[in-house]
Parts: structure tokens; C-alpha cells; sequence
């Protein structure tokens, strides 16, 4: 009998490490992007190979796994993890987590100290709160950033973390782990591993009165003539996993919708419904439609503009408002859902918020009873369509004869109009931060929810390397395509062996201008010019010489047998595109506001 309780009693333990990497694989994460190092030693032993195993990528540096972890999370709609040592690994990760904290992206940091015995004695590399104090310096980027103190205290602290980071605001938190806690046995039996994953979803609730005000003003709208609604969507649409609902809902109104470039794809944009992207890099339908009467020079007498906006899950900010555009004031007003109520008014003046779930709140609208009464609405569908042909009887994209161009070097609009002929419908682009950035918003085209990822806020070049490295592990059977350019290539490109290591076929498309893309452009006098221009590297080659693979294109007839290439392709394909610095990028509503130099922005 005694025998059995030891038994039984030593089934109850586990190590830290084990128990933590068990909890984050039963919230359904499967991989952690790290750098091994000293302090993390006893992590290392508990990564396996097996089907139901926590799998580690190991990254090239600190920062590119923290950028990994932040497509990953992205990508999966789940979160991501990174881990590495306290001090220089920790210090390294601050520049993505900021990123990842500015853009409400998920990210469990795992970072190892030194021994606590260590602390403050002038130990080797200590980030204790009396050396460094990692805590601290993590405690800016993360919404959340604790030591743990003892081995107990873990279920506790994990479960405190994952909480945080799953909560209202998506955002990256923090936990650091004295090296001696992570061999300690825990009693697991009181402190059961926790599935969040089924619980941290967004609530599917709304406020009901909000709701009541924005189908009446809907009703109002209709019954006053006023026909002519359009829908706004934010990355909040992303996490409430709205596509369907919202499909449904615009085909049976005959709505037009446009989307931010954050929330790029949670519309089909090959829906007949689609007006794209609006703000920057937007498309000249969602301009019109949104801004009718100043993008089109008419007078309201002549022609009838956006009546009624409906935003769901955009905070309205700088770029999803056209630089806050004061045109974007309908005569019915702008009714803003969200769950967030500081979102309200925070950016940009809205007529009536209403805090819900997006899923919710047009779950709710989709309802018999609200079809009924909503009958005004649906007797203006023909009013709807007639606007939204007039509309789409102009060309989608501004300059769409570089869609076609032959010059050489390449225009990237060319580039990207031959990658989407070739690409599947489920490709997944990650876009980085720079005039590329432009092109593949405007021109690219893509057909689902979380198929176009790209850091919004902070925006920090060669972001997208790293992150498509998250993302295909995240999404192995899905294609991604890397839209970056040879300045971010030069800041994270050597993560290319990150994917040539493990084996993942990562397509990195380059956009090799020998320029620094957007500040090439603003550049007025001779020595800007030189400061903001770069040698020409072969980043094919680049690519071959850390076990991956790559060719260079100079002309457009060569794009698609380049592609194909690097479709079939069993591990990461560079594609080096030789393009014309100086073709201006396609936000034209920004360029043509003389007063505001920035147009050309990042």
C-alpha cells in the first residue's frame, strides 16, 4: 500500500519545464521559437519529436524568433511562444514585442535567469531585478512581465499569463525563470493544466441597446432615401472570425464592403461585393465609394456618395481613416462596433458605438426578426447595386497600366500581378514594412481571413522574414509568399537558414531596388539621394549559401517560370526582382494632399 501512494504521488509531479511546455501544447500551440542558451538548458531536454510534442524552431537571433512567434500567432489565430536568456536574448526581443504589443499580437515570452543565488553578485549575464532586471525592461512592450519566484507558483503565474495575453486586448506577456526553478518538481494534482484556448475567445456578446440604435438607423436611412451604406472592417473582424457572418450580411443588403489593410482578406476581395483595401495603399473603388464626392471632384447635386457607414472592429485610426479625412462624415452617420468602448471617439468622431462582438452583433442582425423589420433596407438593394456598378465601372487600381508594364527593371506592380495569376487562392502573404508594402496592398488580391499579414503600427522593416517563418509553420499546407525588399532583407534576411534548417518551403519574394524604397522617393537633393540608395546584392545567392535556394529576374517575361519554381520548391526560394526605384507607389489619396509632405510614407 505504501508503495502504490509513492506511486500515485510521483504521478502527480512534473518538472517546471515540462509542465510548462505540456500547458502550452493542451491550448493548442505546437511549436516555440528560441535561441538555446545556458540559463534555458533544462527546456531544452523536454522538447520532443512526437505527433503530441512541443517542437522547437531554432532561430538565428533572439529578435527573429520573437518576430516568428508574432506570425506564427498571426497566422494561427492561437498565440505564439519565443524563448531565450535573460539579458542580451530578452534585450534582443524588445523591438519585436513592441511591434507585436503596438499590433494586439499575442506572444508568450520564456526567458531563463540566472540562478537566484546569482543575483546581484556579478554573475555572468545577470538580468535578476538586482543585475539588468529583464522584468523591467520587458515590462514596457508586454501588458504583463513577472519573475517567477518559486517552483509553485508556476500553474498560478502561467495560467495568470496566458490569461492576460487572451484577454479583451490581445498582447504579449512575460514570465522569467530562474534557472534552478526549471529542474523543480511541481504537484500538479491541485493545479490541473488549464485549455484556454476554448475560453479566450472574444465573448460573443454585444449591447443590445447599441444594437437596437444601429438597426433603426438603418431602417431611418432607408425610409429617408438614403441608400447608399457601406461597410468599414477591422483586424476586429479577424479575431471575431466574422467572414461568414458578415458575407451573408452584405449579400442579403447588397452592401459594398471595404476593409483596412490589417484586416486585408476577412472580405473576399474577389467577392462582387469587395471594394478592397481603403486608407493607405487602399484601391480607387473604396475611395470612391467612401470619399465619393471629394475623390471624384463631383458636387453632391451630381452624383451620390457613401450615405451610411457601417465600421466593424477598426479603431479608425490615421491609415484606416485616410489620414483622418474629414469627407468620411456620411449624412446617416457612422455607426462603430466594438468591443473595446475606449475605441469609441478615440481616433476619429463616430454618430452612435455600439460595443459587441462583430460575429454577434451581425449574428443578431441576420436574425428573422431583425430581417423583418430591416425590410426597408433590403427594398434599397437595387438603389445599392446600380451605386456600387457606377463605381466599379472605374478601374479598381490606381496606375493599372503597370499591371502590364515591360519595362526593365521590373515595375512591382508586374511583379505582383504575375505572382497572383501563378499563386493558389489560399496563399498566405506576409508584407513587410517599406514601398513593397504599397504595391502588395494595392495590386495583391487575396480571398480569405488571416492570408495577408503584415505589421501595422510600429511597422519595423525585415518584420515579415521572421514572421513568414512563424506563419508556415502555423499554416504548413497553406503557400506563403514574403513580400520584402533588399533593405529589410539586409536587417533579417539571415533568417532564411531559420527556414533552410528546418526544412520549410518559405517563398521570399524581394523587391531589390538597390534603394531604400519610400525615403528614395522623398529624397530631393543629390546627397539624399546617395544616402538612401544601396548596392545591389545577389540575394539569390545570399539565399543558396544558407541551404536554400533562389534565382534573380530581370524581366517580367521570366516572372513565372520563377514562381513555379518556387512553388515547387522543398525548402526557402528567394526570388531576387531587380525593379525601378522610382516608380511612385499607388496612395494616391495621400500624394495628392499637397499639405501633407509624408505621402510616400513607410
Amino acid at each position: 500500500m505504501q508503495y502504490e501512494q509513492q506511486k500515485t504521488s510521483a504521478k502527480e509531479k512534473t518538472s517546471v519545464a515540462k509542465y510548462v511546455l505540456e500547458t502550452i501544447r493542451a491550448n493548442g500551440v505546437d511549436h516555440v521559437f528560441m535561441v538555446p542558451g545556458g540559463v534555458i538548458d533544462p527546456f531544452l531536454n523536454q522538447f520532443g519529436t512526437g505527433e503530441n510534442d512541443v517542437k522547437a524552431i531554432v532561430a538565428a537571433s533572439e529578435a527573429g524568433a520573437a518576430y516568428m512567434a508574432d506570425g506564427y500567432a498571426r497566422a494561427s489565430g492561437q498565440f505564439g511562444v519565443c524563448m531565450g536568456i535573460g539579458g542580451p536574448g530578452t534585450a534582443n526581443m524588445v523591438g519585436p514585442l513592441a511591434a507585436a504589443c503596438t499590433d494586439e499580437s499575442p506572444v508568450l515570452v520564456l526567458a531563463g535567469e540566472v540562478p537566484t543565488e546569482w543575483s546581484g553578485r556579478g554573475g555572468f549575464q545577470d538580468a535578476s531585478e538586482a543585475g539588468l532586471n529583464d522584468v523591467r525592461m520587458l515590462s514596457s512592450v508586454t501588458e504583463m512581465a513577472l519573475k517567477v519566484p518559486e517552483a509553485q507558483m508556476v500553474p498560478h503565474l502561467l495560467d495568470r499569463a496566458l490569461r492576460t495575453m487572451l484577454g479583451q486586448e490581445l498582447k504579449p506577456v512575460s514570465l522569467s525563470f530562474p534557472k534552478q526553478i526549471q529542474t523543480q518538481d511541481i504537484d500538479i494534482q491541485s493545479h490541473p493544466i488549464k485549455a484556454l484556448h476554448d475560453v479566450s475567445r472574444t465573448p460573443r456578446a454585444f449591447d443590445l441597446s447599441g444594437a437596437e440604435q444601429l438597426c433603426e438607423g438603418l431602417i431611418e436611412a432607408s425610409q429617408a432615401g438614403q441608400a447608399n451604406v457601406t461597410i468599414l472592417v477591422g483586424s476586429g473582424a479577424v479575431r471575431s472570425e466574422a467572414t461568414q457572418a458578415l458575407i451573408q450580411f452584405a449579400e442579403r443588403y447588397q452592401i459594398p464592403v471595404a476593409t483596412t489593410l490589417k484586416a486585408k482578406g476577412v472580405f473576399p476581395e474577389n467577392h462582387p461585393l469587395s471594394l478592397g483595401v481603403f486608407g493607405y495603399s487602399g484601391t480607387r473603388h473604396s475611395t470612391l465609394a467612401l470619399l465619393h464626392q471629394r475623390a471624384s471632384g463631383a458636387s453632391q447635386s451630381e452624383t451620390e456618395g457613401n450615405q451610411l457607414l457601417l465600421v466593424l472592429g477598426s479603431s479608425m485610426n490615421q491609415r484606416d481613416t485616410m489620414r483622418w479625412d474629414q469627407g468620411l462624415q456620411p449624412e446617416a452617420g457612422i455607426y462603430q462596433v466594438d468591443l473595446d468602448i475606449s475605441m469609441f471617439g478615440k481616433n476619429f468622431p463616430v454618430d452612435v458605438p455600439v460595443q459587441g462582438d462583430v460575429t454577434a452583433v451581425l449574428s443578431w442582425l441576420l436574425e428573422k426578426e431583425q430581417e423583418a423589420r430591416l425590410l426597408p433596407l433590403r427594398e434599397m438593394n437595387h438603389q445599392r447595386q446600380q451605386w456600387l456598378a457606377s463605381i466599379i465601372s472605374q478601374p479598381r487600381f490606381y496606375e493599372p497600366e503597370y499591371l502590364v508594364s515591360d519595362a526593365s527593371p521590373m515595375n512591382p506592380a508586374r511583379v505582383i500581378a504575375e505572382l497572383q495569376k501563378i499563386a493558389p487562392q489560399d496563399t498566405v502573404i506576409i508584407g513587410d514594412s517599406g514601398a513593397h508594402r504599397a504595391f502588395a496592398g494595392h495590386y495583391w488580391q487575396s480571398h480569405g481571413p488571416r492570408q495577408y499579414l503584415t505589421a501595422t503600427a510600429l511597422a519595423p522593416m525585415g518584420w515579415a522574414i521572421p514572421a513568414g517563418v512563424g506563419a508556415k509553420v502555423a499554416r504548413p499546407d497553406h503557400p506563403c509568399v514574403v513580400i520584402t525588399g533588399d533593405g529589410c532583407m539586409l536587417m533579417n534576411g539571415i533568417e532564411i537558414q531559420t527556414a533552410a534548417r528546418h526544412q520549410l518551403p518559405l517563398i521570399v519574394l524581394v523587391i531589390n531596388n538597390s534603394a531604400l524604397g519610400n525615403v528614395f522617393l522623398r529624397a530631393e537633393t543629390a546627397n539624399a539621394k546617395e544616402l538612401t540608395s544601396l548596392s545591389t546584392h545577389d540575394w539569390a545567392a545570399f539565399s543558396r549559401s544558407l541551404g536554400g535556394d533562389g534565382i534573380i529576374v530581370e524581366h517580367p517575361d521570366a516572372l513565372a517560370n520563377a514562381f513555379e519554381l518556387a512553388l515547387a520548391a522543398k525548402g526557402p526560394f528567394v526570388i531576387d526582382a531587380r525593379c525601378d526605384p522610382n516608380i511612385l507607389t499607388p496612395v494616391n489619396p495621400w500624394r495628392q494632399e499637397l499639405d501633407h509632405p509624408d505621402w510616400a510614407e513607410t
